[in-house]
């Protein structure tokens, strides 16, 4: 890939991703670049993540780009001069399946074998790190006690003060309405609500708008917006603030302790939602909620809850991000469809398409997230670890 020339980068979106690569642009000397957000900057879909970052994924390529980023989560204030709270709290997969258990095994040994520090537990050693839980229909559970969890909001704004600063340009509350090409199909500039803006590369990293926005520049993208939704509960005393975030896989319900202990953030049920442009909090599941987590912490059957949001999720057809080149569109590139990874993966995905911007090369292989896959024939790989 031919590295850029010193024309002007336009990033559409400024989430976390966009912000990302703002910021490892400039920290490599590059200043000719504008953020393009048609809201403020971190108030999309970013400002819903609930900021988890954990390792535990099947494919290398997701595992990869966690492992790259978290040495940065771990030196963020020190990078950007921003605070920053990466709580290293743990990540618990509690799983009543065997085939499913098999599978989360087999996902182990490559996590393993990419340096990661996971562990396969009983359902005896289960309770030993989350007292309370039920186990007798478990057959067995994994654990990362490194991973954790981060404000997003925290990052867009780490992300983009450095940027800034460098000499990036942020455009708030302004529109991309489409590319202006020259006869060859090469990008000259993107036309916005404030007029146009020069441009030699455009990455849209637009999260759950990127295929409206793919649309405005004549390619399909297949990331499609979910509503998503959480909800926070009222103080409880059994909740203790050391203990690791817990997904129940066969429901998909996952309760995670805050860190003032006492409270919780709990979710994960709404998964198979239809895909929807409208974020909104659906009441009538969570009894289905309350009585999957009841299920399997006996102890949260007197949970209040106190709060509900939603947000849009970035989905992709095989829970993986696109990540590069569009095809037969010389200039335009794509991160978007993280599949509610994108927090978690935001410092990698921004550092690899700056090498790749600068040095023609993104230092990791990332074949596996390229939008051509969903044209060939081969099946692409499907992410077993979500919920």
């Amino acid at each position: 890939m031919t590295p850029l020339s010193g024309g002007r980068v336009v990033i559409v979106g400024g989430g976390v991703i966009g912000a990302s690569i703002a910021y490892n642009l400039s920290i490599r000397g590059y200043r000719d670049i504008t953020v393009l957000e048609r809201n403020l900057v971190g108030e999309g879909a970013t400002a819903h993540a609930t900021g988890g970052i954990r390792h535990q994924f099947s494919s290398r390529v997701n595992i990869e780009l966690v492992k790259r980023s978290v040495p940065f989560w771990e030196s963020f204030t020190e990078q950007t001069g921003c605070s920053f709270d990466f709580r290293r709290h743990g990540y618990l997969f509690l799983i009543s399946d065997k085939a499913q258990f098999e599978s989360f095994k087999r996902n182990v040994a490559l996590q393993r074998s990419l340096g990661v520090d996971v562990e396969v537990l009983t359902p005896d050693d289960v309770r030993k790190i989350f007292p309370g839980t039920r186990t007798d229909d478990l057959v067995g559970a994994t654990y990362t006690p490194g991973d954790g969890s981060a404000s997003p909001a925290d990052a867009v704004a780490g992300f983009l003060r450095v940027a800034r600063a460098k000499g990036a340009e942020v455009r708030q509350q302004t529109y991309f309405i489409g590319l202006n090409t020259a006869a060859d199909g090469s990008i000259k500039s993107v036309q916005t609500s404030d007029g146009p803006v020069e441009a030699e590369r455009v990455i849209i990293a637009a999260g759950p708008q990127a295929r409206q926005v793919g649309n405005q520049c004549g390619v399909d993208i297949p990331v499609f917006p979910h509503s998503r939704q959480a909800f926070s509960t009222a103080p409880l005393a059994k909740i203790d603030a050391s203990l690791p975030l817990a997904v129940d896989m066969a429901s998909g319900a996952y309760v995670h302790p805050e860190a003032s202990g006492g409270t919780a953030v709990i979710g994960g049920n709404d998964r198979a939602v239809a895909s929807s442009d409208t974020a909104s909090v659906d009441w009538s599941r969570v009894c289905d909620l309350a009585e999957a987590l009841s299920h399997r912490f006996p102890y949260l059957d007197d949970l209040e809850i106190t709060n509900g949001w939603a947000g849009l999720r970035e989905m992709t057809p095989d829970d993986h991000a696109i990540v590069g080149p569009v095809p037969n569109k010389p200039g335009l590139w794509i991160a978007a469809g993280f599949s509610g990874h994108g927090f978690m993966q935001s410092p990698a995905v921004g550092q690899c398409l700056a090498e790749w911007f600068l040095d023609g090369s993104p230092g990791l292989d990332l074949a596996a997230l390229s939008l051509s896959r969903f044209g060939s024939t081969a099946k692409p790989e499907l992410e077993n670890a979500v919920f």
